[in-house]
């Protein structure tokens, strides 16, 4: 631990957050199935000591963008490229290699920098925000992720700056058996609106890892944030991440939450409605296959008054992949006028698929309006006929039902390529099924 805490020139409040945070991270146990919020959770095959995290680089600099590895690019969608975004942050293992930024998204102020970076050059927007929302002291996962963070990203968006491209963050993971823990805090100032994208990728087939992320956001009021994130892990990759808003007064923000890959994904997403008129969309979408398990974790926290909150979290899977969603909506005593609504939908193509669903309330106060939901089950029959009885071969009129299904999440994505690319995804996973059944 301590060949951490002196490098690359940190602050000293760092260095203690490091400290305090390994000896959490030894006192609190690993969770086993007697733990009520891991007790569908399959860790049978996961060993901690599995995996050596990725030692902090030295930077000297970024690297242009001829020096990005050749198994990285085919992953930056063109749509990736200057011009199309606002900013483009490229993460390999732990090390930034390659970092842009607009001449105008400049001019205005904005900050985009790597974490290492961001610590010597801005450590005012850190002090005070790092794991303000994510205690380190939360789960053996964020404290360990506290003591070992490795990489990230620093965003703060000027009061009544509005970026109409995207801030767009690139993880690519090839170590075998390495460990990323980055962490990204974005802090939205006041009347000012961002978009930004995270996007996390690694080899497929046997390359084994581990991921534990975490991300901050502070919308500060009347703010617009607009949060993306895709992740396609290899299928032997495990990933804990933990996301976490704080939304002001009049502050509007969206979620879009997606996974295709890991072996378990487990995402914890938290919004709180700290200031009267803040409101959040939660989105989510998680195509599994194989023995997939994606594990969901929501929060909505009113703690304010006359707040709105609207979650929707869909989930495909076939074979035999399996996922947890536990959700719950908390309306604080005097958070009178709360509208709140939640919903989880979730479609099994397989009879060996199984999804487990326990929306949850908690109400303090008496003026309010919620309403929960949760579906499981297969595709519709009749649907299948309608569009079977049309010519429609059953995988073809499957997938048909699987694109309307989604759809809904997609949609909410506000960059087009990016939207595209969860599409491409999916189209491919779903071929992939249909081969392994013998149907393409």
């Amino acid at each position: 631990m301590e060949f951490l805490v002196g490098l690359n020139g940190e602050p000293e409040w760092v260095r203690d957050t490091r400290r305090k945070a390994w000896e959490t991270f030894e006192q609190i146990p690993m969770p086993t199935p007697r733990d009520e919020e891991w007790r569908r959770t399959d860790l049978k095959t996961f060993r901690l000591s599995d995996y050596a995290p990725l030692s902090l680089p030295n930077y000297d600099g970024i690297a242009s963008v001829e020096a990005l590895p050749e198994e990285l690019k085919p992953f930056l969608h063109p749509g990736s490229e200057e011009g199309n975004v606002a900013g483009l942050l490229v993460h390999h293992g732990a090390k930034a290699v390659y970092r842009w930024l607009s001449e105008e998204a400049e001019r205005k102020g904005v900050v985009f920098l790597d974490m290492a970076t961001a610590l010597k050059q801005r450590p005012d927007l850190l002090e005070g925000r790092l794991h303000q929302l994510i205690p380190t002291n939360e789960t053996k996962f964020v404290a360990l992720h506290a003591a070992l963070m490795n990489a990230g990203a620093v965003i703060y968006i000027p009061p009544r700056v509005q970026l109409e491209l995207p801030l767009h963050l690139f993880f690519w993971l090839d170590a075998e058996r390495s460990s990323l823990f980055d962490h990204v805090l974005i802090v939205a100032d006041r009347e000012s609106e961002v978009i930004v994208l995270t996007h996390y990728a690694s080899p497929q087939g046997e390359f084994s890892a581990l991921s534990s992320g975490a991300v901050e956001i502070f919308a500060e009021p009347g703010a617009r944030v607009f949060f993306i994130s895709l992740q396609e892990w290899g299928e032997r990759v495990y990933d804990f991440h933990f996301v976490r808003a704080n939304i002001r007064q009049d502050a509007y923000m969206r979620w879009v939450l997606t996974a295709f890959g890991g072996k378990l994904w487990r995402i914890n997403c938290h919004s709180k409605l700290a200031e009267p008129g803040a409101s959040t969309d939660m989105l989510g979408m998680s195509v599994g296959a194989g023995i997939q398990q994606f594990d969901h974790h929501t929060f909505q926290e009113h703690v304010a008054p006359q707040c709105k909150s609207d979650l929707l979290f869909k989930v495909v899977l076939m074979d035999r992949a399996s996922s947890i969603y536990r959700g719950l909506i908390k309306v604080h005593k005097n958070a009178q006028g709360t509208d709140a609504y939640q919903a989880n939908r979730n479609l099994l193509l397989s009879p060996k698929a199984k999804a487990d669903s326990m929306p949850l309330l908690e109400i303090e106060a008496n003026e309010v309006r919620c309403t929960h939901g949760a579906t499981i089950g297969r595709v519709d029959e009749l649907q299948l006929f309608y569009l079977m009885s049309r010519g429609i071969p059953r995988r073809q009129a499957e997938k048909i039902i699987v694109d309307g299904f989604l759809r809904p999440v997609i949609d909410k994505v506000p960059v087009q390529w990016f939207g595209e690319k969860m599409q491409a995804l999916l189209d491919a996973k779903m071929l992939a099924e249909a081969k392994r059944l013998g149907y393409a």
